[in-house]
């Protein structure tokens, strides 16, 4: 079977992956053998009718929300096709889907919009595939090679790591930043100059895509190291693993051997090793098995190359501080769980209703749910639609509901219904609470700081497209009131 890559991005009505709307959409399908683009699509879509938009997501990317409205797709459809699409490239053989950011956006706001479509099983892209992000690789390989990458600086001296900035000082310019096509284009380049520049260390990236590899193989090995970026800057931490996390799946708890486990663990009481274990610096860390982590031995090339705390504490005391954990590894790993679940229970206690949305980690469709859900995304008549969203109840019911009002408007309801689904969209859409989503009060005012800032920095092409979005959100505000 032969090997490809999508690369893919999205432009999307916020920053939130949840509560985001995708008006533009692009994915490149590429060979590895060649780096032969075999397809590429870019799709338009239209915000939904139950959503807000942020004013500064268009200032990114540029996009006119009266021009948005006229988008090709609904929510709806696009979901659908990005579905159809996406399935039918994996059966071409073995596929690694990217994005530049993929695993703290992309991934999800596709994964999000396929269950918010109602979607039974939204994991289309760690089925038959893997994933993979290039800005961690970038970040890794930079660390190790400080010479691959050529890099701008911040105003804190630190190295910026956006997609554009990297392509424009690395010879491949992006012709037009925060527009899909020429963003996704962007990180095909970017990634094949990092795997071109250094094969060796870019695959040891890649070596842990099967996210069922990591476990066995932090269990086997004495001690790892690995890195994280924080604050803008990239660090390696020497850790033995400890546990598997006992609340979220695929995260696994490691110590840092910069610290004494004898030590730590020699402390009686778990109410003072928890305040030990979580004070600064944090003495644990977590290494996330479906983030394809770099993990390195302690004899790797790239490690020895790197002074650090770690090389100065010296390979013989990090060994002996693993040994220690992995004798008492059993009892270790029981405290530490009690600990997390204690912690995690206390801050969960006084946790905010999820939004129907929001739920695709929490709410588990029984097999007659989903059968409903696979048979309403499968069809495209309406009034098969409607049958089947008399079916549903509770938050399946309210998504598809939301979908039907996006696809159909007033035709797949009885006035009665569709004034009260209208009604809670507006009421919803005109708060004027601190709410966990994007309002239009809360973008009017965002508006109003705007004009305070271009105003006193004259800079009369961005004021225009700031009362531009006013007049649109003008217009949206009108239209909601209608339905209080």
């Amino acid at each position: 079977m032969e090997n490809y890559t999508v690369y893919l991005d999205a432009e999307t009505t916020t920053g939130d992956q949840v509560q985001a709307d995708i008006v533009e959409y692009t994915a490149i399908l590429v060979r590895d053998k060649d780096h032969k683009i075999i397809e590429d699509f870019t799709y338009f879509a239209r915000p939904r009718i139950s959503r807000c938009y942020q004013v500064d997501a268009y200032l990114v990317n540029g996009f006119n929300p009266f021009d948005v409205e006229k988008h090709e797709y609904t929510n709806h459809q696009l979901a659908k096709k990005l579905n159809e699409k996406f399935t039918q490239w994996k059966n071409k053989g073995n596929v690694k889907f990217n994005a530049f950011a993929g695993y703290n956006f992309d991934f999800l706001l596709t994964s999000h919009t396929w269950w918010s479509n109602l979607y039974s099983f939204p994991w289309l892209f760690s089925t038959k595939a893997s994933q993979m992000d290039t800005l961690p690789i970038a970040r890794n390989m930079e660390f190790y090679r400080p010479d691959i990458l050529k890099t701008e600086l911040n105003h804190k001296k630190n190295k910026i790591f956006k997609l554009s900035s990297l392509c424009n000082l690395n010879g491949f310019p992006i012709k037009t930043a925060h527009r899909a096509y020429d963003d996704t284009l962007g990180l095909k380049n970017l990634t094949e100059h990092l795997s071109k520049t250094d094969p060796e260390l870019f695959k040891k990236n890649l070596q842990f895509t099967n996210k069922k590899d990591v476990l066995p193989y932090l269990k086997k090995v004495k001690y790892f190291y690995t890195t994280e970026t924080f604050f803008s800057k990239t660090r390696q931490f020497a850790c033995c693993f400890l546990t598997e996390h006992p609340i979220y799946a695929g995260y696994m708890l490691s110590l840092d051997l910069k610290h004494d486990p004898q030590e730590i663990f020699s402390i009686k009481s778990n109410n003072d090793l928890q305040k030990l274990l979580f004070a600064t610096p944090v003495k644990m860390r977590t290494t996330k098995a479906n983030r394809t982590p770099l993990i390195l031995k302690p004899d790797d090339k790239w490690v020895l190359s790197v002074e650090d705390e770690y090389s100065a504490i010296g390979h013989e005391t990090l060994s002996k501080r693993a040994d220690y954990i992995i004798k008492n590894r059993n009892e270790i790993a029981e405290r530490v769980q009690t600990i997390i679940k204690d912690k995690f229970d206390e801050k969960n206690m006084d946790q905010t209703e999820l939004l129907p949305e929001q739920k695709i980690f929490a709410l588990k469709p029984d097999r007659n749910q989903q059968d409903l859900m696979n048979n309403f995304v499968l069809s495209d008549n309406m009034d098969e639609k409607i049958k089947i969203y008399k079916n549903f109840d509770g938050d399946l019911k309210h998504l598809s509901e939301l979908i039907l009002i996006d696809e159909y408007g007033k035709e797949a309801f009885e006035n009665k219904e569709y004034l009260r689904i209208r009604k809670g969209i507006s009421k919803r859409l005109l708060s004027t609470n601190n709410e966990p989503f994007p309002t239009i009060p809360a973008q009017f005012e965002r508006i109003d700081t705007l004009r305070m800032e271009e105003s006193e920095s004259e800079d009369k092409k961005k004021l225009e497209i700031v009362e531009n979005i006013n007049d649109h959100l003008t217009k949206l505000s009108t239209d909601h009131e209608k339905y209080l």
